[in-house]
């Protein structure tokens, strides 16, 4: 019985530093590249170029694992993760700063429905 599950095991050893195995994690760096370059395309805020960097980053620990990689990643991921934060907070002040001026604006006069009554 032993040597029937040891026959259906896999030998190859997965990488401690990511919870996924190498293919899925190739496939969760090109969804978050795409996802979050599409939003910084559309919405112009360094926050999701960050947050994309971040998420690629990860993929270093697929490919070296010795000790001062580790250390520098995380110091990276950590000033990439506050970085992000703190674009995040301009992005959306910046955001809510807008929407109060759009509803202190007066109506304009262009209004269809107001022309339609007068004679």
């Amino acid at each position: 019985m032993f040597m029937i599950l040891a026959e259906n095991t896999t030998t190859t050893i997965q990488n401690v530093y990511t919870p996924f195995p190498l293919t899925m994690h190739i496939i969760f760096c090109v969804l978050a590249t795409v996802v979050y370059g599409l939003e910084f395309i559309s919405k112009k805020s360094p926050h999701y170029m960050l947050l994309l960097l971040a998420c690629d980053l990860t993929f270093v620990t697929q490919i070296n694992t010795a000790k001062p990689t580790i250390i520098g990643l995380f110091f990276a991921e950590l000033f990439l993760l506050i970085g992000a934060g703190f674009f995040s907070y301009k992005y959306n002040k910046k955001l809510k700063a807008e929407e109060g001026e759009k509803k202190k604006a007066p109506k304009q006069d262009g209004d269809a429905v107001d022309k339609a009554f007068e004679d």
